[in-house]
């Protein structure tokens, strides 16, 4: 089994993504697709959101689009979220910042 996933990160404050594919087997739990992501985007970096993406596309396709609006269309499992970063960007949309 295959999982795409769009995975969110600040490092050294400023904001990235990276797009992963991993192989594994069907019964993996959450919390071991999120220490490979981690690792993969490195340990002292701080994960803002993981995403798994239901879609045939491959990562070069993922990358290609996950900055456009179309990005949001696709099927998705959020399989992680900074709740800090949440409250930042909705006191930046609220204006208080």
């Amino acid at each position: 089994m295959r999982k795409l996933l769009l995975i969110d990160y600040r490092e050294r404050g400023i904001a990235k993504h990276q797009c992963l594919e991993i192989k594994c087997n069907e019964d993996i739990e959450d919390r071991f697709i999120l220490a490979v992501c981690h690792r993969y985007v490195g340990l002292n970096n701080e994960m803002d959101c993981v995403t798994e993406i239901f879609s045939g596309m491959s990562v070069k396709e993922l990358n290609e689009i996950s900055l456009k609006p179309e990005c949001l269309h696709l099927p998705r499992r959020i399989l992680y979220v900074n709740l800090e970063e949440i409250k930042r960007c909705a006191s930046i949309l609220n204006g208080k910042i």
